[in-house]
This record gives C-alpha cells, structure tokens and sequence, in this order.
C-alpha cells in the first residue's frame, strides 16, 4: 500500500514538472527581456555617447592592437593614442564645422537676407543655339528670370532674424554637444580598457543564440561597422578638403563655409558634387569664365572621387551595396542621430545576411568567390 502511494505521488510530481517544464523557459525569457528593457530606459540619456563610443572603439580596435605592440604592451598608452586619433578623425571635422559657421555667421545671415533680391542674368546666347532643347530651355529660363524664382526665394527664405535666434539656440547647445563628445570618449575608454572581456561576452551570447550563424554575424557586424565609419568619414575629409582648395583657387566667397556644407553633405551621403556644380554656376555668372572652367573642373574630380573612393574604402572590408548604405544612412540618421550613419548600414546588411543564410541565397561574396574560382 505504501508502496503504491509512494509511486502515485512521484507520478504526479513527474507530472506537474512535464506541465510546468515548457512554461518555465518562456518566463525566464520575458523576464530577461523586461530587465534588458528596464536597463535601457535607466540609461537611455545616455545611449548617443555609448552607441558613439561602441561605433568608434570597433573602428579602431585594430589600430590599439598595433599601438600596443609598439608601446611594450601597454593597453593604457594605446587607448590613450587611439583617443588622440579618433578626436582627430572624427571630432576634429565636426568641430572645424561648428567653428566655421559660428565664425561666418553674419556673412550668411547678410548673404541670405539678400538672396530672395537677386535675379537670375539673362540667358547665354549658347543656350538657345542647343539642339531640340535650346528654344524651350530660354522662355523657361526668362521665366524663372522674370516671376518664379525671386518669388520662391522670398517665400522659402527665412528672414535674418530667425536664422539669428536659430543659431543662439545652435550655440545654446554647444554644450550638450561638448558634453556628448566628452562622454564618447569616457566610454570609448571603458570600453577599449576592457574589451577582450566585451569580446568574449558577445561571443558567448551569439554562439547562443543562433551557434555558428550568430559567430558569423558578430563578426559581420564589427567588419561592416568598421568599413563603414571609416569609408564615409575618410571620404567626407578628402572630398571637402579637396573642394575648399578648389573654392580657394577659384575664389568662391566664403570658401570655408561652402567646404562645411561640402563635408556635412557628404558624411549625409547626399555628396559633394552638387555644391560644386553650384558654385560653378554662381562664378560663371558673377566671375570671369576661368574662375568657372576650375571650378568645374574640381566639380568633375570631386563627383568621380565620391563615386569611386567611398566604395574603394568600404569593399575592403565588405561586400555592401550602395543601396544599401544610403538607405541606412538615411534611416538611421532620422532615427538614432549622425551615429545612425555608420549603424544603419550595418545593421541593413546584417539583416539581408540573415535572410539571405536562412533562405539558401548566396552573398554577394559568395557569387565573387564562385566567379574568381
């Protein structure tokens, strides 16, 4: 009899945990979840210097391997070079911007206030000797000349006083801004200090959560983040710079406030070639012709170094369409900042990667690896 109970209540305990064995997992996950979600809303002020610094330290994670060696193993003098770099490649640009347009602020204000007074010049003679298009082309043009464009202009134009108070609520942040750039670099060291220990956590957790793919895509993701970041900001730092010498040779008025909007335009993916082409028109109609033959000829360079070098940079580490990067770039600037730039792609990629693994697609990659065998 004993017996018999002691078998029907071990029944029932094998029971109950085969009932609650499947529930169990499903809780501990939510509850995981919840905690993950709690810990990101306490230190949600503070997640555009961290996305920053993780942005920036995997970019340069191999420059403070190399740095170590050199300094005899010593990590803090490499994170401590790393930083000096990284202030230079990344901030150092930015705040040259900022600089500019605070320098130059009542020349634009000026050149603004009088933009919506000017007229377009009559037409070149040339223009209206062009085949099929040349006697459409000039009523268009006198048209514009004539009604539309002063009228557009004065309608979008802001008035002098309003780019004023903009730019005293800009400098009101300048602040935030300095403060921000302070905190990436706190968490660019922290994170540098310790990153082997980060390392080996995220591999843990990837091998996982998905084994040999989440490896893979762990790896994907410091390999794009890095050809990424350094593809559009090299290519933002080249491009402007070789436009402001152009603007210099051909003696564009504020020439340094036009290479600012060069860099900003290019670090958006939106380029540099149109400001160029901009500033071709505008010598052609207020300087001599020379003036616009250079320019124009910087313009033409400046496009096929946009198209060519940013690629060049990038392919060395990844396989990413251009596609791709922009809409990234777009998407994730509207959504997480100018950090978003250099994540957004990333995590495009990263996601076209995982569909591509899971429906048996080949990459990319793959294709060129095929085609060189």
């Amino acid at each position: 009899m004993i017996a018999r109970l002691k078998s029907f209540f071990l029944s029932a305990e094998a029971t109950t945990r085969v009932a609650i064995s499947p529930v169990r997992p499903v809780l501990t996950a939510i509850t995981a979840c919840l905690l993950l979600l709690a810990a990101v809303w306490i230190i949600h002020p503070f997640l555009p210097p961290i996305i920053w610094g993780v942005t920036i330290s995997i970019t340069l994670w191999p420059l403070v391997l190399r740095l170590q060696k050199v300094c005899f193993g010593s990590r803090s003098a490499a994170v401590f070079f790393t930083v000096l770099a990284a202030v230079v490649i990344f901030f150092l640009p930015a705040i040259f911007v900022i600089v500019i347009f605070a320098r130059h602020v009542d020349d634009v204000s000026h050149f603004i206030a009088i933009l919506p007074t000017l007229q377009l010049p009559a037409a070149p003679a040339w223009v209206g000797h062009l085949p099929y298009v040349g006697g459409d082309i000039v009523p268009f043009w006198d048209h514009l000349r004539e009604n539309s464009l002063p009228t557009l202009l004065r309608r979008v134009t802001p008035s002098p006083e309003k780019i004023f108070h903009a730019f005293l609520f800009s400098a009101g942040s300048l602040g935030s801004l300095l403060l921000e750039f302070g905190l990436t670099l706190v968490a660019m060291v922290l994170i540098l200090g310790k990153a082997e220990g980060i390392i080996c956590l995220l591999e843990t957790v990837s091998s996982r959560l998905g084994g040999r793919t989440g490896r893979s895509l762990l790896k994907q993701a410091e390999i794009t983040t890095r050809g990424v970041a350094l593809g559009v900001t090299l290519t933002a730092i080249v491009e402007s710079l070789f436009g402001w010498i152009g603007l210099m040779v051909a003696g564009v008025p504020m020439g340094s406030v036009v290479a600012a909007v060069m860099f900003i335009s290019c670090v958006l993916q939106f380029g540099g070639g149109w400001v160029m082409f901009l500033s071709t028109v505008w010598l052609y109609f207020t300087a001599p012709l020379l003036h616009a033959i250079i320019m124009l000829l910087f313009a033409l360079v400046t496009v096929a170094g946009d198209n060519f070098l940013q690629p060049l940079i990038i392919r060395r580490y990844v396989r990413i369409s251009v596609v791709i990067i922009m809409l990234g770039a777009f998407g994730g600037l509207s959504t997480l900042g100018f950090a978003g730039v250099f994540i957004g792609p990333t995590l495009l990629y990263l996601t076209e990667k995982m569909i591509r693994d899971w429906a048996g697609l080949p990459s990319e990659e793959d294709r060129e690896a095929v085609s060189d065998e």
